[in-house]
């Protein structure tokens, strides 16, 4: 059995996580959203991790990444962050195929 490594996940509520975990907010407001989404990416952005951000309005998350992220140019350049619009990350050529998307790097799902 291999160990479980686990990560900060920059918010105070979930504390540590498991690598890989992922999870879905729900939200009512923009700054609901920004309390749990800035502290999360700034989190594995200090780590070194490579971070997507796949959002319905990819201009607005850029704008609200560069407003609370310290050197955000810097994660933006070295390409350690990309904020992509849902449609280029669920949808291709019209269609969200499950195996696809959802697939892990090693190939399981």
């Amino acid at each position: 059995m291999t160990e479980e490594v686990t990560r900060n996940s920059g918010i105070g509520a979930i504390g540590n996580i498991n690598w890989g975990t992922h999870f879905c907010q729900f939200y009512n407001t923009k700054q609901d959203l920004v309390d749990i989404i800035i502290p999360y990416l700034k989190a594995g952005l200090e780590n070194n991790e490579f971070c997507i951000w796949v959002a319905s309005n990819p201009l607005e998350a850029k704008k609200t990444f560069k407003m609370f992220v310290s050197n955000p140019e810097t994660y933006l350049e070295k390409g350690q962050i990309e904020i992509i619009h849902y449609d280029d990350w669920y949808l291709k050529r019209g269609f969200f195929r499950y195996a696809r998307d959802l697939k892990w790097p090693d190939g399981k799902t």
